[in-house]
């Protein structure tokens, strides 16, 4: 699930959960998110704390994530072999 965040200058922001690497303290009211792929960090007007629930309650379920992508892979695998294709 995506999480809206507005940013230090008022314009929002919805980030995917998963791609969140670390949390940080700006100032007393402002946290940064650092985020796997931007170049820059996010800076929200929320307390680090409330950041970090926001995120967590968006993630998804750790082993229904695996088992997603378990069932993702034996579907390619099966379609590998009915087509003949070999996966290494």
């Amino acid at each position: 699930m995506l999480v809206r965040f507005t940013d230090h200058k008022g314009k929002d922001r919805y980030i995917n959960p998963i791609y969140v690497k670390s949390l940080g303290v700006k100032n007393d009211t402002e946290t940064e998110i650092e985020i796997s792929g931007w170049s820059l960090k996010l800076r929200v007007k929320r307390p680090m704390d409330e950041v970090a629930t926001m995120i967590s309650a968006a993630m998804p379920d750790a082993a229904a994530a695996i088992a997603a992508m378990e069932s993702e892979q034996q579907a390619a695998q099966n379609q590998a072999a009915a087509t003949g294709a070999v996966i290494g």
